[in-house]
Parts: structure tokens; sequence; C-alpha cells
């Protein structure tokens, strides 16, 4: 009798959900894993990305190091926001591999600029649509720890890399205990660009094998560059099991995680530029902190890298009960590189070069020092 007495008002409530579905467009439904409050979803596939633009000051530097990426396996990296601050909604993770996500062309990489223990940092950011089975959405990054020597960033023995750290979990970071192959500049000095790494999974590790049109660099936009409507959205998502590695809240946490002192054992006192390495807007990064160690002297050099075994790794145990939006593609891997290789030729890191001429008020300081790549945490005097 009861079951009468409610089926007319149970198809009522039925009908009306179909109707509301059918009334609102898809983009603006949330996911059920995605925060809606005050943001835009629309489909991971559609977020327009954005053209390519480094920051005004200090921007070729975040061009240089533009990491060179090899999807070994899982989702291509794609834009995450579009210039009106719609976000990609993901995608539901019951197909592992690279269903749905394996058409992610140039991408999209988010790049900023900031400090660790008084170093510098460039911060090179990724999202896919999801993590295997495991999760929608997922970030990962890779950071390059520099050393000016110069003042003239036109000249690429100014700056110079000494260290690449990246993420291997969910808020988890690791840095090569082996060589990570840079690909040399085009003209001039042999001086190391574009580092190589590959991702899988959401893990990154460098890359060690032949070039080809699968390891590239993405398009690259940076933080200031970004629309105010996208850095908003950025500022404002919360993702179920991921966040945003560079929007304020995060940035600094992300680079004091990442940092390793060993990068710059052994390193001389960077001269006195007229001009800073963050762009307007970065200029609180890197507050200080008690904890700001001394660098060591150059003739007491680690032998390791040291690594925080301590770092936490603490995803959200919530699941999801998100819709699906799978492809008819189902492969795991992508095809492996070519075996052509390039005219490139990696950089040893282990001599800089013998033109490298600083300026007459820092004639006097120390050599320059690199990281022998080989060993980390190991560095030697340039002969």
């Amino acid at each position: 009798m009861l079951l009468k007495t409610l089926s007319p008002l149970l198809s009522c409530l039925v009908f009306s959900h179909g109707v509301v579905s059918m009334v609102l467009p898809r983009e603006v439904l949330p996911r059920d894993d995605n925060a809606a409050d005050n943001l835009t979803w629309i489909n991971h596939d559609a977020v327009v990305p954005f053209p390519q633009k480094a920051s005004e000051v200090g921007g070729a530097l975040e061009l240089r190091f533009n990491p060179l990426l090899y999807v070994e396996g899982g989702c291509d990296p794609y834009p995450a926001v579009d210039e009106k601050g719609e976000l990609g909604s993901g995608l539901k993770p019951t197909k592992g591999g690279r269903s749905g996500c394996d058409k992610g062309g140039k991408g999209q990489v988010y790049v900023r600029r900031g400090k660790s223990q008084g170093h510098n940092a460039i911060m090179y950011s990724y999202y896919m649509p999801k993590l295997g089975r495991e999760q929608r959405h997922s970030w990962v990054s890779i950071v390059v720890w520099t050393h000016r020597y110069g003042c003239d960033d036109n000249d690429p023995s100014s700056v110079w890399p000494v260290g690449i750290s990246y993420t291997t979990d969910h808020l988890e970071w690791g840095a090569t205990s082996g060589k990570v192959s840079f690909k040399s500049s085009p003209v001039g000095l042999e001086a190391p660009t574009h580092p190589k790494l590959q991702v899988h999974d959401g893990a990154i590790s460098p890359f060690d094998g032949a070039d080809g049109d699968l390891v590239y660099e993405r398009t690259l936009i940076s933080w200031s560059s970004l629309s105010d409507e996208a850095r908003k959205a950025l500022e404002d998502v919360h993702y179920d099991k991921t966040e945003v590695p560079f929007n304020n809240a995060n940035i600094q946490n992300s680079l004091e995680a990442a940092f390793q002192v060993g990068f710059y054992a052994g390193s001389s006192a960077e001269p006195e530029c007229p001009t800073s390495d963050v762009p307007p807007g970065d200029d609180w990064i890197d507050s200080p902190s008690k904890n700001t160690p001394i660098d060591p002297p150059s003739d007491n050099t680690p032998d390791e890298l040291p690594f925080d075994e301590d770092e936490t790794d603490s995803p959200s145990n919530n699941t999801s009960d998100e819709t699906d939006s799978p492809s008819d593609n189902t492969s795991d891997e992508t095809d492996s590189p070519s075996n052509n290789t390039s005219d490139e030729q990696p950089f040893d890191g282990t001599t800089l070069p013998s033109d490298v001429d600083p300026s007459d008020e820092h004639k006097d300081d120390d050599p320059p020092v690199v990281v022998d790549p080989d060993v980390p945490g190991t560095n030697e005097e340039a002969k």
C-alpha cells in the first residue's frame, strides 16, 4: 500500500532529475570528486591551452630549462585550466594505462620560480586527467635548481643548473642518483639547457633512452602570464587526492620538500646582481627559516645527496563515484622513442666552459663549482 502511494512521487523525482541533466550543460555538472563551489568544469580534452609565454622578468631561464619529457606510461600531460578559468574535469580511473588520455599533444607545462634555503629554483608542473586506476586528476613536477656565476642572463655561463628534483609520488620528492642528461645549447657556448626526464603513472625519473619525436618540451605558461581567472581557479580548486603544487598555498612547501642541500655543497657565493631572479608577485617566496643550513666548505662535500625519509604521503582515502569518460584507446604504454639519435650532445656536468668571465668585482672569488651528476652532491672545482 505504501509503495503504491509513493510510486507517483518517486517517478516524478526520477523524471525531474533527467530533465535537469538534459537542460544543464554537462560542463557545469560537478563530478563527484571535484569541489564544485564557484568553479566551472569542462571535459579534459576541451580545455584550450594558453599560448607559450614566459615571465616578463627572467623568462629566458624558464624557457632554457623547460624539460624534455617522455611519457613512458599513463596519461599525457593536458592543460588544467583555460583563460576563462574553466577546469578540466579529469577522467574516471576505471580503465588504467592511457585510455582516454593519450592525445595530449603539446599539452601545457606550468612554470613558477622561487627560492628555498636562499637558493633559486624553477618549478615545472604537469597535469594529468587521471592516475592509472587509482584516482581522477594528478599533478607531477620537476624542479631545476640553479646557481648564478654572472649577471648577464644573455650569457649562458651566467646561470648553471646544479641539481634536478622531481615528484616520485603524491607529495613525495626525489633526486636522481645517476646522470640527468641535458640538451646542449644550439649555438655558441655548449651550456646545458633542457633536462631530459620521463614520467610513468605519476612517477618521474631520468630519461636515458634515444632522442626522438616522443621526447619533447610542452607548451610553457608562467604563473604570472596566466589570466586572472585561471590563477583564481587554480587557487580555489580542491582536488580529492592531489593538489596544485605551484599555487600560493603550496609553492613554498613544494620547494622546501624538493630541496636537497647536496646540490649546493661547496658552491661559491653568488654575485650581487641588480635584478632579482624572482618575478614580480613572487617576492614573498622563501620566507626566513630557522632551519636554513650553512653551506659546507668545498673540501668537505658529501658523497651522496641526503634524502628525507620522513616525507609524508597522505592522499585522501575517499573513493569516488565519478561518471566514466573512457576512450576506445586502451593501450597501456606509449610507443618506444625513436632509435634515431640526434646531433645534440648531453652535458656531462664535469667542467664549466673555459671562457666563463666573471665580472671584475668577483674576480677574486673562488672558481665556480658544479655538480658531478654521476655522484650527486659531489662537486669539483672547474679547471
